[in-house]
Order: structure tokens, then sequence, then C-alpha cells
């Protein structure tokens, strides 16, 4: 059962120092660099009183050469820290941003096929891609703020506090007087934020519901009145956006004015001090450098918890991902190389199942399990058995087709009924050796970017021989146009095989399912409209992937479903007919007027060329 409860911040926290944990010595490294930064603030502004009140009021040189060569020093333990530090820091964060990119696409790999069908990939790359980024940056930001500004102010405040600690005491105050300032603007901004876009929203439905029913407007003569609408929404949302923008230019001169009022009080008061001899000119002058070497600290350390909200955001779909059930896996019989029977019985799959499916909910209901009244039965009921070798070919109902074909390999599973092969029953199996034994030529043709040779010896790169590679792509007809490449087998097909013609993809495809040589094929044809010569190289290659396979054929065209053993019509109802095709072409049936429309659809497409 998917845990659904929400982490909490300190359990986030707690993940992701275990993917820190193992590099405790760059972690260290890290700390000690920042900490030997932070010390230099307090030092500089320390070196200001003897430089002011002994070297230059009293003269003396040499102290003031003491004093430039510890500001030298200082400067230089500040660099070297500072580059040390921050190497380490970015270090993690890239540690971290690969190791949870590689655990995140090994844990998708691993995932029902249900969740990558739900989820469009754009959004699962996006997730391994910038939600990392954003974590490992936050995690650098953090680390920087909590460790090095932290220490600087405590080390700055310390320093203040020595000085004159009343004085020190007044300036906290006045200080975190600025960051209420600061909320307070931001919690109205916010408030403004939201009627601002409540305004946007009545505005774009104004615009939705005229431009939707734009005839209904025509027609009875609506135009006026939907502009007049329109401008009133509009100028109540320009009316709500300049309160906003009018408040947030006000937020940086408001702070200012604070800060430089803070600011003059401060100096005031010390300077008062200053003059009545209670204090020095250079403590004055090192009071006043620790309290602006404060600012850019504190500014850092109070938007920390923006930093956070957004990093925590990311985290949280990094191990949403991570904490998702891996596809079950309970099957344990091992079948090294299959005869090819496969025998389905009253096997029945549902639309609101698949609805499910996508869902991301349980993968299938157990055998028998029962479903809603509601539920639509997209295969009610399939008894069926398909002989060593034998090529079958599903046609007519799509959606019954395509769940038959993602059955046997288990990408989904039935409602009810079960399927066996070679007499076991599927869920029996381990999913691996069942997979070994199937291969797929899809219609989708899912090639990578990458070489031929690659592509062709997909999941076999380790045993697969440029011999055996070249074998396989001749079986496929898929040589003529390889020695054409200007790199042959090693040429790049690009995004998809952008640089191939449909054709030519297909015979890639037919070529890997042949160097995999499994006893199961599954065949979703190309439903793309192929030139002549093409559909020959093709037809010729599906010819020879066929041969002594158990086939299962998602048909498209004519030329393939009159070659199969058997054809089995698909509808809603589960099984319409079943016979060969002339068997079925004499019958005079369904299949019979599918055929006799594809045959004109065909015609009427081989006029338009």
């Amino acid at each position: 059962m998917q845990n659904t409860q929400i982490p909490t911040r300190r359990q986030l926290y707690l993940r992701l120092i275990r993917y820190i944990a193992p590099y405790w010595d760059a972690v260290i490294l890290g700390l000690i660099s920042m900490i030997a930064m932070a010390a230099t603030a307090p030092m500089l502004v320390a070196l200001v009183q003897p430089m002011l009140d002994g070297a230059i009021a009293g003269k003396n040189l040499e102290l003031m050469q003491l004093v430039l060569l510890g500001i030298i020093s200082l400067f230089a333990v500040r660099g070297v820290a500072g580059h040390i530090g921050a190497y380490a820091v970015n270090w993690l964060g890239s540690k971290l941003v690969l190791d949870l990119q590689v655990e995140m696409f090994a844990k998708l790999l691993t995932l029902p096929a249900a969740y990558c069908a739900s989820h469009e990939s754009g959004s699962l790359v996006s997730g391994i891609t910038s939600d990392t980024e954003q974590v490992a940056r936050v995690f650098t930001d953090v680390m920087t703020v909590m460790v090095k500004d932290l220490l600087v102010i405590l080390g700055l405040l310390g320093w203040m506090l020595y000085l004159d600690w009343p004085l020190a005491l007044l300036t906290l105050l006045m200080a975190t007087a600025m960051p209420l300032i600061m909320r307070l603007i931001t919690a109205r901004l916010q408030k403004m934020a939201m009627e601002t876009q409540q305004t946007m929203i009545n505005l774009n439905q104004v615009l939705g519901d005229a431009i939707e029913n734009y005839q209904v407007v025509k027609l009875h003569g609506g135009e006026q009145y939907e502009i007049q609408r329109m401008r009133k929404q509009a100028e109540e949302a320009h009316r709500f956006a300049k309160r906003r923008m009018a408040m947030a230019s006000l937020r940086v001169p408001l702070i200012q004015i604070a800060a430089a009022g803070a600011l003059a009080v401060i100096v005031y008061v010390t300077a008062q001090q200053a003059f009545a001899d209670e204090m020095t000119a250079g403590s004055f002058a090192s009071f006043v450098a620790a309290m602006l070497m404060l600012i850019s600290p504190v500014k850092r350390v109070a938007g920390l918890k923006e930093i956070l909200r957004h990093g925590l955001g990311a985290a949280e779909s990094v191990f949403s991902l991570l904490d998702q059930e891996p596809e079950p896996d309970t099957g344990t019989i091992i079948v090294e190389r299959a005869r090819g029977e496969l025998r389905f019985e009253q096997v029945r799959f549902y639309h609101d199942q698949e609805k499910s499916l996508e869902a991301g909910s349980k993968a299938s209901p157990e055998p028998g399990g029962q479903q809603g009244t509601g539920a639509c039965s997209t295969l009610p009921g399939i008894t069926l058995t398909i002989q060593p070798g034998e090529m079958v070919a599903l046609v007519g109902f799509s959606g019954s087709t395509a769940v038959l074909a993602n059955l046997v390999p288990r990408f989904i599973n039935p409602a009810s009924g079960k399927i066996l092969l070679d007499g076991h029953d599927l869920r029996s199996l381990e999913l691996a050796s069942l997979r070994a034994n199937i291969a797929l030529v899809s219609s989708k043709t899912t090639l990578f970017n990458d070489t031929i040779a690659a592509n062709i010896a997909y999941g076999a790169l380790g045993r697969a021989t440029e011999a055996t590679i070249t074998a396989a792509a001749q079986a496929a007809h898929a040589t003529e146009f390889i020695r054409k490449m200007p790199q042959g087998l090693q040429t790049l097909i690009g995004e998809h095989g952008v640089n191939l013609t449909g054709g030519q993809r297909l015979r890639i495809a037919i070529a890997r399912a042949l160097i995999k040589n499994s006893p199961i094929l599954i065949l979703d044809e190309a439903a793309e409209t192929l030139d002549i010569e093409s559909g020959h190289h093709v037809q010729a290659a599906l010819d020879a992937v066929v041969q002594e396979r158990t086939t299962l054929v998602i048909a498209d065209r004519l030329a393939t479903v009159e070659k199969a053993d058997r054809v089995i019509l698909l509808g809603k109802g589960g099984a319409v007919e079943i016979g060969s095709h002339r068997e079925l072409l004499a019958r005079g049936g369904a299949y019979a007027k599918l055929v006799q429309t594809l045959c004109v659809q065909k015609d009427v497409a081989a006029r338009q060329l």
C-alpha cells in the first residue's frame, strides 16, 4: 500500500543528510573552511581599532605595518578558505544531484508500465533533472548560510558586545524591526497577489465564454455587451495590479528608510559616546564597520525560509518518486526458453481498471476480483489457445487488440481469468524470465538517440558481435540503407530515429527482435503509410522475423493478415470471428466487410499519392 502521508520538514532534512553522510570528509573540509572564513570577519573589524587609535593617532609606523600585514594575511586566509569551502560545498551539491538522479532513474525503471503511461515524459525528465538540481542548490545555499553566515553574525555581534554591550543590544533590537517590516509587506503583497489572480481568473472566464460561444455572440448581436464585460474585468484587473505594483515599489524604499533611520540613531549614540570620551575613535569606527558587515549575512539568513520552501517542495517531489512501490514480481519460476504455447482462459479486462492503472493505483485485482457495476468491459472473457510457432493476427476493435498484446508481457494484468505460457500461469513466472522470452516490434518503433548498431543490439550489447548485428540487419532487409549511411552501423540516428524514414525505423526494430531471438513475438504493426519499395522491404523483414516464433500480431496491413495462420476479429463483445483469412472472407461476415472497407481506403490513399 502506497504511503500517502506528507513528510515533515525534519523527515526531509534527515533523508537529505543520509545522502550527504557518505562524503563526510568533504563535509568536514567544507565546514572547516567556512568556519575559518567566518572567523576573519570579526578579526578584520577588530583591526580597525588599533589602526586608528594606536597607529594613526599615536603615529606608530611599526604598529601600522603590523596592522596592514594582519589585514593582508586575513584576506589571504579568507580567499583560500572561501575557495576551498565553496568548492567543497558545490562538489557535495554535484554529488547529491548525481546520486539522486541515478537513484530516481533506476527507481523509475522498476515501476509498473502504468506509472510511466500516466505521467508525461517531460514531467518525469524534469523531476529527475530540475528537481534534483533545485534540491542541491538549496543544500549549498542552506549549508553556506547556516554555517558561514551564522558564524559571521555571531562573531560580529560578539565583538560589538565586547566594545559596548548596551549599544550592541540597542543595535540588535533595532535590527529585529527590519524582518518585521519585511514580513508585514510580504504578507500584504501575497494577499494582493491572490486578489489580482482572482481578477485574472474572472477575466479569463469572460474571454473564454465569448470565444467558445462566438456563434451565439454573433447571432444575437452580443459583441458590444461582451466588449463591455471584458473591459470591466480588465479594468478591475488593472486596478488590483496597480495597487500591488505600488506596494511592491514601496517595499525597498521603506526598508531603506528604516535601515537608514536605525543606522543614524546608532551612529548618533556612538558619536555621542566618542565625543564624551566614553569610546575612542577606533572603537567607534570598528563598531560601525561591524554593524555594516552584519547587513549582508542578516539578509541571507532572513531569506532562508523562502529558499527552504522551494527546496523542500523539490525534495518532496523527488522522494515521492523514490517512495513509489516497484512493479510487483511475485513469480518464482524461471523459464530458460519457452516453447511458445499461449493459452487465454476467460481473460477479462475493464475500461475502469485501465483508468485506475493510469491513476497509479494497484496494478490489477486478483483473479476473480469483483468490478464495479458500472465497469465497461474491454475484454469480456477471451478464451484462446495459440500453438507454438503459430501466427495469430488480431484485428478489429483497437482497445481490445492493444490490451490483449499488453497482457502477455504483463505490462498490465487481467481483472479475472488467467494466461498461461507452456502451462505456467504468467503470474508464477519471474518477470525477467517471462520478458526474456518475448520480443516486441511496436508501431511506435521505439529507437534511441544512439548508433544503428546500438539500437539493433539493444539489451544485448555485451553479447552481440558486429557479425551478429550485421546478420540481423541483413535478415531485416536493413543493410540496403545502412550501407548508404556515412558511418554505416555506427551512424547516429538522432532522437527517436529522426534521421530515418518510417520504413527504415521499422526494419531496425525488426532487426532488434531478430537478434534477441525470443520464442514469442508481439508485432504491433506500423500504421503509417509506406512507399512501395519500403513496404516491400518491410514485408520481407516481417516474413523473416515471424519464422518459427509464436507471433501475436496487432494487424494493420492486409499483407500481414493474409499470411497469419489464424485471424481473430475482436469487437467490444469479445472475439467476433476466428479463422484463416480465406475462411473468414468466404463467410462474408463482419471480417469480410472490414477487409472491403480497408481495401477502399487503400485505393483512396493510393490515388492521393
